[in-house]
């Protein structure tokens, strides 16, 4: 049993250095030049070996994406938890979904994920539960500002499809370098700001 035990341990520790190796490469490289040598290079492993533990470059990518994701939702419910102004939890949610900058891991691995979704399965639903994850905190947000008097009550199901769509919009537009993070942020929140204010009573 011990032995068991140690060999799943050493199996863990080899999938966490691998996938660690990965999002490295992600950060330097465009995603569709890696291959499974350069992983292995530097996780210090034969290309062998890692395909042991993870079978494809596909598994490799779509295991990273959950990885890397589910890192920032941690991050995300760290941040938006006990934040009890709505406006300031908005503020936060917008600054943690927007890229960090023209290199940021996750983005680049979400835009690998919609060109994907199209033909792999796998990718399709990874993107869609994490996407879901990110609506369910919106909504929460939203529908709070909304009881509590803060924000104006909205359709959400009309809200979220557009609000959505002009983050991953902005979000591209700081991956290609037309915009800076700052601008990207200001642009979204001045938007939402708009959508969402009380208008005053005469």
């Amino acid at each position: 049993m011990a032995d068991r035990t140690k060999t799943q341990e050493r199996g863990r520790q080899a999938r966490a250095k691998v996938l660690e190796a990965a999002l490295a490469e992600v950060a330097q490289r465009p995603v569709a030049e890696i291959q499974v040598q350069h992983i292995a290079e530097r996780a210090g492993m034969s290309p062998a070996r890692v395909l042991y533990y993870f079978q494809s470059r596909d598994r490799i990518l779509a295991e990273i994406f959950r990885y890397s994701e589910r890192r920032l939702a941690e991050r995300r419910a760290s941040e938006l938890h006990g934040v009890a102004d709505p406006e300031e939890r908005l503020d936060r949610y917008v600054r943690l979904y927007l890229p960090a900058d023209r290199h940021d891991v996750s983005w680049k691995l979400w835009l690998e994920a919609w060109l994907r979704s199209v033909t792999n399965d796998e990718m399709s639903r990874t993107a869609d539960e994490i996407d879901n994850g990110w609506m369910r905190d919106l909504t929460a947000i939203v529908l709070d500002g909304a009881a509590g008097g803060v924000f104006r009550p909205v359709a959400v199901e009309e809200f979220l499809p557009w609000f959505n769509a002009l983050l991953d919009g902005l979000a591209v537009h700081v991956l290609i370098g037309r915009l800076s993070r700052a601008q990207a942020v200001r642009t979204a929140l001045d938007r939402v700001t708009d959508e969402l204010r009380i208008a005053p009573t005469s």
